[in-house]
């Protein structure tokens, strides 16, 4: 859930705060931080990324990992997996 700044009642100067965290289980605190939760699947994304290197898309490590061909760890593999339904269609966000 962004955060938005702005000073005008209408609301025409409001602007997504960048660098602002918060915390998924309570809506009410934030950080300037990531809170481990979010930095464990920001860890996992940084790790798909560095192994699609320009050289895969997402769609093709979907397929590796259905070929069972995939090198990444199990972590990496459900963050994978969790963008596709039972059926191999994409899902948007990662979810139904």
């Amino acid at each position: 859930m962004p955060i938005y700044t702005g000073k005008s009642a209408d609301g025409s100067d409001m602007r997504e705060a960048e660098g602002v965290y918060i915390n998924p289980n309570n809506p009410d605190e934030w950080s300037n931080q990531m809170y481990p939760e979010q930095a464990k699947e920001h860890r996992t994304y940084l790790e798909v990324c560095n192994y699609m290197d320009g050289k895969y898309t997402l769609n093709d490590v979907y397929k590796q990992i259905i070929n069972k061909s995939c090198l990444l760890n199990k972590r990496c593999r459900d963050y994978v997996l969790s963008y596709y339904d039972e059926n191999g269609n994409f899902l948007k966000d990662g979810e139904v």
